[in-house]
């Protein structure tokens, strides 16, 4: 999902090199932080702003209105930061209501996991008594050496 920020071309120096691999990186990690989170994005409160963007790329907001910028990779970035909040909710209560319902998802797989782990002790503790009275059994059939 993230667009390639810039050609070769366009970029000016190292420090524009340095910010662009910057903005990709933390585009990739926000990205990957909400995949992570069952679709919600763990920081300042469910919302991915320009400014969240920049404050993870450790760009400064006001880099993005320069002549370099502003034309491009902002307009790169707001694409991008409009496509993945299309998919995000962005009021608190959204989001509480989202992670709530990760919450009980996550709650009723306990659940069912925890029923499943009981199920299979009860076939294990009966397995490992079965085992015990054949080797008893096994034990009273050889004949002992002397």
């Amino acid at each position: 999902m993230t667009t390639p920020l810039l050609t070769t071309a366009d970029k000016g120096n190292a420090r524009t090199e340095a910010a662009l691999k910057r903005l990709r990186t933390a585009m990739a990690e926000i990205e990957a932080d909400i995949a992570a989170h069952q679709g919600i994005y763990p920081f300042n409160h469910g919302r991915v702003t320009q400014s969240e963007l920049c404050r993870r790329a450790d760009v400064k907001k006001a880099t993005l209105q320069n002549p370099l910028h502003k034309d491009s990779t902002r307009v790169e970035i707001m694409v991008w930061l409009d496509a993945l909040n299309a998919k995000l909710m962005q009021t608190r209560d959204g989001t509480r209501e989202r992670v709530t319902a990760v919450a009980d998802d996550l709650a009723a797989e306990v659940e069912r996991l925890t029923l499943a782990n009981q199920q299979l002790m009860q076939k294990l503790e009966a397995a490992e008594l079965l085992v015990a009275q054949l080797r008893q059994e096994n034990a009273q059939q050889i004949p002992t050496p002397g």
